[in-house]
């Protein structure tokens, strides 16, 4: 598996992040330059290849923002790099807990399967509106008396806190650094004052192999996660690339295919409920719409973001319509007008 799959990832946070490291070369690239050097040093980072994390036990898990990546130490054996992505506006007073459960289900996973017992390192990146506070030991958790200390477990893990790093020290490559950058100030007004900065190294990312992939990750990032980003910002941004209008249609293609698929799952399901094939084909044509009109209305909260319950007005007047022809004239429309007050005069004019 060459990259850690985010297809079924909800939430934007962690499917930004396995997207932003989930790929052993940008991996290698944010390995070299931000983790300490002592831990790099017994590294062949040239051999670092993803492993699928998803034996650990969904019960453990409060989220999927994590990675694992098994790399050759210098030296012969392996050993494993476990990434986890917090990404909640405050720190986690007991994450050396939650790690410790990953790792002990990683190691029963090398036992079951009759391998040693490799090292694991774990990792922790950060981007909360505080700095982290709490010790980065699982030691300090138990608060055991000197005496008994060599007896109790303990270990460290490496911290990258994004809210403690200047902005300078981020400079890699342009991917890495617009990833790095917009997750630092993804929850903090900040990001709209960047925005030429991202426009910047987007337009340098999308001249590499699959620019426009990695730029749409980023826009997508910005319009689900950016609490204080506006329509225009990202109008903003992608007027300022090279291939802006390409990267906004493959935003809003890749919003209109999801809700599709999503719909069309919903209509299988009911379907075999139904347990007839009319059922089957009935609960398809009825999933198919219902993802339309959902992949519009999240075209329509990304450009103009507007109520809640206008949003739901609009569904409501589509849903008994049932003609996906005038649903795809709408996607097209939704995307071109200027406003959502112009999308609702646009919808006036074709109701039937």
């Amino acid at each position: 598996m060459s990259e850690q799959t985010e297809s079924h990832l909800t939430n934007p946070h962690d499917r930004f992040f396995r997207y932003f490291l989930g790929h052993p070369d940008r991996a290698r690239v944010f390995i070299r330059h931000f983790l300490p050097a002592q831990v790099v040093a017994p590294l062949d980072l040239s051999g670092l290849q993803p492993v699928d994390a998803s034996f650990v036990d969904p019960d453990l898990r409060s989220h999927q923002g994590d990675l694992l990546f098994q790399v050759p130490l210098v030296t012969g054996g392996e050993a494993y790099l476990y990434f986890l992505f917090e990404h909640k506006s405050y720190a986690d007073p007991v994450v050396a807990w939650q790690l410790l459960r990953y790792m002990v289900r990683i190691w029963e996973s090398m036992w079951k399967e009759g391998k040693e017992l490799a090292p694991i390192v774990p990792v922790v990146l950060y981007h909360g509106l505080k700095p982290w506070q709490y010790p980065r030991n699982f030691g300090a958790l138990l608060r055991a008396p000197e005496e008994i200390q060599p007896y109790t477990l303990d270990f460290s893990y490496i911290l990258y806190d994004l809210n403690v790093v200047e902005d300078s020290q981020l400079q890699v490559d342009a991917f890495l650094t617009a990833g790095l950058l917009i997750m630092k100030y993804i929850h903090r007004p900040e990001l709209r004052e960047k925005l030429d900065e991202l426009a910047l190294l987007l337009g340098e990312v999308l001249s590499a192999r699959s620019g426009i992939e990695a730029a749409v990750a980023v826009l997508r990032y910005m319009a689900e996660a950016g609490r204080y980003i506006h329509p225009e910002d990202l109008e903003r941004v992608t007027a300022a690339l090279p291939q802006g209008g390409e990267v906004m249609s493959a935003v809003t293609q890749k919003w209109f295919d999801e809700g599709l698929q999503k719909g069309l799952e919903q209509g299988v399901q009911q379907g075999l409920r139904q347990g007839l094939q009319q059922g089957l084909q009935q609960g398809l044509q009825q999933g198919r719409f219902e993802g339309m009109i959902q992949s519009l209305l999240t075209v329509l909260r990304a450009r103009f973001a507007p109520p809640e319950s206008q949003l739901e007005e609009v569904a409501s007047r589509l849903r008994p319509w049932s003609d996906v022809k005038m649903l795809e004239k709408l996607h097209v429309i939704a995307v071109r007008v200027d406003s959502f007050d112009e999308f609702k005069a646009a919808l006036e004019e074709m109701a039937p």
